[in-house]
């Protein structure tokens, strides 16, 4: 049972790591204007989940070294890898309902500005454009709702971490399991 608090405490420590790397990257993303770079900051994003979603190979390594005498399936890797990468994305989607609205509060204004600019850049017509910023409209009304921005939020990170739970697995199981 110690064992599979320590997977917890795995994903725990991935949830806390990514949520770290936000206030990082707020630092280094917004100018003294107070404008995000989104571009870099959609890179910095991903590249801080698969950094912090690194804690899913450790937790396997170490749940195969310590409870199964160094030996695992493919099958027992994922299935442990998937407890961890489930617990840092709870953490991920609470910490990202807390940071939003306390630290981010103009991030879907700041970002509908910056889709405007892109669709202007990429000569879309006023018409298109247009079309574009009421769709856009109807996003941000639909994300206020706090059960469509958790599941958009745990969308962010879910597929990461499975992806690195599936690696992870192929990378620890023991030859012949």
């Amino acid at each position: 049972m110690k064992t599979k608090k320590s997977l917890i405490i795995y994903g725990l420590l991935g949830g806390v790591i990514v949520i770290c790397s936000w206030f990082v990257s707020n630092a280094l993303l917004v100018s003294d204007s107070g404008q995000m770079d989104f571009e870099l900051g959609e890179l910095l994003g991903y590249v801080s989940m698969i950094l912090a979603l690194s804690t899913v190979f450790f937790g396997v390594k170490a749940y195969r070294d310590k409870a199964k005498g160094g030996k695992i399936s493919f099958k027992d890797a994922f299935l442990n890898g998937l407890i961890i990468v489930l617990v840092a994305s709870i953490i991920y989607v609470v910490g990202w309902m807390i940071y939003y609205p306390n630290f981010m509060p103009d991030f879907v204004d700041q970002y509908a500005a910056y889709q405007v600019t892109v669709y202007q850049e990429e000569g879309l017509s006023e018409a298109e454009i247009q079309g574009k910023i009421k769709e856009m409209d109807e996003w941000m009304e639909m994300y206020e709702n706090p059960l469509i921005m958790a599941a958009f939020t745990f969308l962010e990170i879910f597929p990461v971490g499975l992806i690195i739970a599936l690696l992870s697995a192929l990378i620890l199981k023991s030859k012949g399991s």
